[in-house]
């Protein structure tokens, strides 16, 4: 039996994963899963050497500040790899982290397959070089990321995006209203804040400042809540009373796409939440923010005149896009008022060309790779 290790936290990397592992099997591949990993992995049957939760963190300010646990799980999955010798290392996301696992993983003669590699598209594109030096194979997302991979000599295949069955697979609008306790008739607002908490720490208050007003607009509007995790709850409760949000709001765990089904506008954090509400057909608002010097750090890289994934695949700001102080809530409630009239329609035809842009490379190529990497 192989051996593979595998490092994804947050739920869209757990995705990938669960899709990696399925493909292994359908490969015929029998192998024994160990990593750093979240709740959903560990359900399929991957042993967890550590907690990854300081993962989830985001921005140079607040790395600087865990910067102590980061060292300590980096140490924690470098013994456990020296231990077992695993044949393939399956990295998912966090370049920062995850770059030094790769270049500890190839000195010690281990086989590394990345998955969603860094951005370099959009910012940092110098390290393509350390890539072509410690990565064997990439799996990317997007399309537009091939020729970056193959023009520098390192093997890319394009994974078909994930979220593609599983937005196919959500419950019809109707459906999910009455799971969540919605008629047809209501006038429905999802808030989808982000799944790490740092992110919904900063973004949450004026989330609730948002509903608020647009509720004084919409006297009958029903706001569903999509929190990722139980974990979140208590911080965004806080936070959503501190911003004097409406008291009716529902908040619901782990069902996002049914919250989205039931959605008829949704004001999404940035992340692959922009692109699941997209792949939703839901017309929506993309906001965010980070510390204010990490922000100022990024914007001088970044290459990318947009950050949520739908206006930079479709090369166009069909989400309106408030960032960083940008994000004020009278503002935002003005953007997604007309929204649920003729604007959202027009938004959402404009949406439809996204689906063909992800269906990616066939699932037996998929296998190839696996059967290459992980044998």
């Amino acid at each position: 039996m192989g051996k593979v290790f595998i490092l994804a936290v947050e739920r869209s990397g757990e995705n990938l994963g669960l899709e990696i592992m399925e493909s292994a099997t359908a490969a015929g591949l029998d192998l024994h899963w160990s990593g750093v990993v979240g709740s959903r992995l560990q359900a399929a049957g991957v042993e967890n050497i550590a907690d990854g939760e300081t993962l989830a963190i985001i921005g140079l300010v607040e790395v600087l500040r865990h910067y102590g646990a980061l060292r300590r799980l980096y140490h924690q999955v470098v013994s456990h790899l020296k231990k077992e010798r695993p044949t393939c290392v399956i990295l998912i996301d966090h370049p920062a982290f995850n770059l030094r696992i790769a270049k500890a993983a190839k000195a010690l003669g281990i086989r590394v397959l990345y998955v969603v590699g860094p951005q370099i598209w959009a910012w940092r594109g110098q390290r393509i070089h350390q890539i072509k030096q410690i990565v064997d194979q990439m799996l990317v997302l997007f399309p537009f990321e091939v020729p970056i991979y193959a023009e520098a000599g390192v093997p890319v295949q394009v994974l078909a995006h994930p979220l593609l069955a599983q937005t196919t697979a959500a419950p019809d609008r109707l459906t999910a209203r009455t799971a969540l306790g919605l008629t047809a008739d209501d006038q429905v607002l999802a808030l989808l804040p982000g799944s790490r908490r740092g992110e919904l720490e900063k973004l949450s208050r004026r989330y609730a400042q948002t509903a608020s007003l647009l509720r004084a607009q919409m006297p009958r509007l029903k706001i569903v809540v999509a929190l990722a995790r139980d974990e979140l709850a208590s911080a965004w409760n806080r936070q959503w009373e501190q911003g004097a949000g409406p008291g009716d709001a529902l908040v619901v765990i782990a069902q996002t796409r049914t919250v989205l089904s039931a959605a008829n506008v949704v004001l999404v954090a940035s992340g692959t939440a922009t692109l699941e509400t997209a792949l939703m057909e839901r017309p929506a608002v993309v906001v965010y923010a980070l510390n204010p010097l990490t922000y100022a750090f990024a914007r001088r890289l970044v290459k990318t005149p947009f950050v949520a994934m739908p206006n930079i695949l479709l090369k166009e700001s069909v989400y309106p896009e408030f960032l960083q102080d940008a994000f004020i809530p009278g503002q935002v409630a003005a953007a997604l008022l007309p929204l649920f009239a003729e604007a959202g329609h027009q938004q959402v035809q404009r949406l439809k060309q996204i689906r063909d842009l992800l269906q990616g490379d066939s699932p037996e190529a998929l296998q190839e790779v696996l059967r290459k990497m992980l044998s």
